[in-house]
């Protein structure tokens, strides 16, 4: 039987190195401990060791790509086939476990795969609204109304955080028409000099995103590896703060229409990753730093020219990658046995109630 393990990267809370042992048995868990914080590599440590849980303290200079690296490299030197990365404050939900670890068993396992429709938690900011609405003595005021922290007992802990859940990459028909053709920017800005150099960076990236990944999404995750493809010399890149994920993406992808190796997409309708951002990750510190608009800009403007130098290189395609196939209802008339992944009869996937089961609406896509 093949195996796969589950590798959380983690860089700087504790409350999320806790709750990966909530959903991932502990012997299928690796703390990847990343950090430049001495006293969170400590305890995270002494808690992997408390627990029996695999950990290792890797070189961290700052930024995601080296994090992802050293995942890379710890798996690469490994005994296990296949490798889930699981990003910082992120999850998987109980179905998410189950998911791979049947991929795993599956008859042809790819060796990268990636997530559509992914979910993702916002940080609730109308959590203070709703309390000045239904009681106007709250004492709330109006400057706090929308402050995604009000309420909680613990802001430094995300499950602590009312949320909002979300499809994070999808964007509808009119954004994609609207960025396309560089005007969701002026939306938010006067038509000056600084706008206008913003529009046209937006523009150059959202046409760049809808071509080449799927034609509704900007970004779909790197969330499974198998042992070929971590060997390879295919690594992040430490020079962009933002969006070495989507670079390496495009990498993978080249390398699986140059049949190189076998990557897929699997639609998780029923999420198996769940994208945390109650508190702040690297995207938000970057856009928070200075002018968030300039900081957008300059990092997207990075991306552009990188994306540029793919496409003069042959790189980047618009070819459609097959999908992960998975049968839910094995007593159904058009039933496939012979999909990725097979439902057990009866089998109801534990989502933790982000989503309703079973859906009420087809999703087409």
């Amino acid at each position: 039987m093949s195996s796969v393990k589950f590798y959380a990267l983690c860089t700087r809370n504790m409350h999320a190195v806790r709750r990966h042992t909530k959903y991932i048995p502990k012997e299928d868990l690796c703390i990847i401990i990343n950090t430049l914080d001495d006293s969170f590599a400590t305890e995270a440590k002494e808690y992997c060791i408390a627990e029996g849980i695999e950990s290792h303290i890797t070189r961290s200079d700052g930024t995601a790509a080296t994090g992802k690296n050293t995942f890379l490299d710890t798996f690469a030197a490994s005994d296990n086939d296949y490798a889930v990365l699981i990003d910082g404050d992120d999850f998987l939900t109980p179905h998410g476990v189950w998911t791979y670890k049947q991929l795993a068993q599956s008859a042809n396992p790819p060796d990268i795969a990636a997530i559509e429709y992914q979910y993702g938690l916002l940080a609730d900011t109308n959590y203070g609204a709703q309390i000045c609405d239904l009681n106007p003595l709250s004492g709330v005021s109006s400057e706090d109304a929308y402050n995604p922290l009000l309420g909680s007992s613990d802001p430094t802990n995300p499950d602590k955080i009312k949320a909002w859940g979300f499809r994070c990459f999808l964007m509808d028909w009119n954004w994609w028409e609207c960025a396309k053709e560089g005007r969701a920017i002026f939306q938010f800005h006067e038509n000056d000099e600084f706008a206008s150099d913003f529009s046209n960076t937006h523009k150059e990236w959202a046409n760049h995103c809808y071509k080449y990944i799927n034609n509704w999404e900007t970004h779909c995750r790197l969330v499974w590896w198998s042992k070929a493809a971590a060997q390879k010399s295919l690594r992040f890149d430490p020079t962009y703060i933002v969006g070495e994920d989507t670079v390496l993406y495009f990498e993978y992808k080249h390398e699986h229409l140059q049949n190189n190796l076998v990557m897929k997409h699997l639609f998780d309708r029923w999420p198996t990753y769940v994208y945390d951002c109650r508190i702040d990750g690297v995207v938000a510190k970057e856009r928070q730093t200075d002018d968030r608009d300039r900081a957008w800009n300059k990092w997207l403007k990075k991306l552009n020219a990188k994306y540029n130098e793919l496409e003069i290189q042959g790189k980047m395609h618009q070819d459609v990658l097959p999908k992960i196939t998975v049968c839910t209802d094995r007593n159904a008339p058009d039933a496939d046995l012979s999909s990725d992944i097979v439902w057990p009869e009866g089998y109801k996937p534990d989502i933790l109630n982000l989503v309703s089961y079973p859906g009420s609406r087809t999703v087409k896509f």
